[in-house]
């Protein structure tokens, strides 16, 4: 048995013929940052985190900051100075560090689509977070579509939260035009996990009964997601409105819908047949949640 996959990881490697490979790609997790990926973190001006709170339901937050809030001096560590983050301090995210310590992060440049997964746990002290590495490796570059930032001035925003258990349409509309969104998943022993998800507008359905059915494409083979989702069925999912500057974080739970090989089903899924479901429980938009100009470049060439 690999010991840097679970039981719900490998549950699903064998049942797709990938147990060979993920082992081969399994060598690049590590408890440190490779030192050629230090700057790369160091620049970004944002990453994704997933949290719990009280409940143990899985969100996703983004927390943007100026130049110098993230730092790996060291390889085993990330900090983050919370003085210089510009994300409002009304995300749930802060709260929910403060009793549960476990997160996932993923850190994404749009513009030249690369990204770098870390997991662990974060301990706040005073005016910083400073997180231990668990797990760490790089990622590849498949269904990022791609976007360069403008970054104005972050003081200028006022964000406006609002609430709910239900979408209502312009949040149903904002979603199945999304080409971009991210999601939170949780092992059965609390480790957590964020990561990217991505196609062509359209490629997530919402069926009748409020459901969201996404696709699951071709990917590295380790099912780190839906391996997670085996073992806990809650997600945590975060959509950004790229124009008006919004975000919306979902939490819910999760089931498979796996053997789907109708030719339209093929189109949909590069052929895996598989997809997975959501179902949305509690939902967070925050309008006005950052001031930053995206441009869409164009879309990745893998999306099917």
């Amino acid at each position: 048995m690999n010991a840097k996959y679970h039981k719900g990881e490998l549950e699903l490697q064998q049942r797709f013929g990938e147990t060979t490979m993920a082992k081969r790609v399994g060598r690049i997790i590590s408890n440190k940052i490779i030192p050629g990926a230090i700057p790369f973190i160091e620049n970004q001006p944002f990453a994704i985190l997933s949290s719990t709170d009280s409940n143990d339901d899985n969100w996703c937050s983004i927390l943007i900051g100026e130049d110098g809030w993230i730092s790996a001096t060291e390889e085993g560590k990330i900090h983050f100075d919370l003085d210089k983050i510009y994300s409002p301090k009304t995300d749930l995210f802060f709260n929910n560090i403060i009793e549960s310590h476990q997160v996932g992060m993923i850190v994404i440049d749009l513009s030249t689509r690369r990204r770098y997964r870390i997991n662990g746990r974060v301990l706040l002290n005073n005016s910083h977070l400073e997180l231990t590495i668990e797990e760490a490796y790089p990622n590849c570059p498949k269904y990022i579509q791609r976007r360069i930032s403008n970054f104005n001035n972050q003081d200028n925003t006022q964000p406006t939260i609002s609430k709910g258990n239900s979408l209502d349409e312009k949040q149903k509309r904002w979603i199945t035009q999304s080409d971009t969104f991210f999601v939170g998943s949780q092992s059965s022993s609390g480790f957590l996990d964020v990561n990217h998800r991505g196609g062509n507008p359209g490629f997530i359905e919402i069926l009748e009964n409020g459901d969201l059915k996404i696709p699951d494409y071709v990917g590295n083979n380790m099912y780190n997601t839906l391996g997670n989702f085996v073992e806990n069925p809650k997600a945590g999912l975060l959509f950004f409105d790229f124009d008006k500057g919004s975000i919306l974080q979902l939490t819910g739970s999760t089931s498979f819908l796996f053997d789907q090989f109708s030719d339209l089903d093929n189109a949909k899924t590069m052929e895996t047949g598989r997809y997975w479901l959501f179902t949305p429980e509690k939902w967070i938009q925050t309008d006005q949640y950052h001031n930053i100009n995206w441009e869409l470049l164009d879309n990745s060439p893998f999306n099917p």
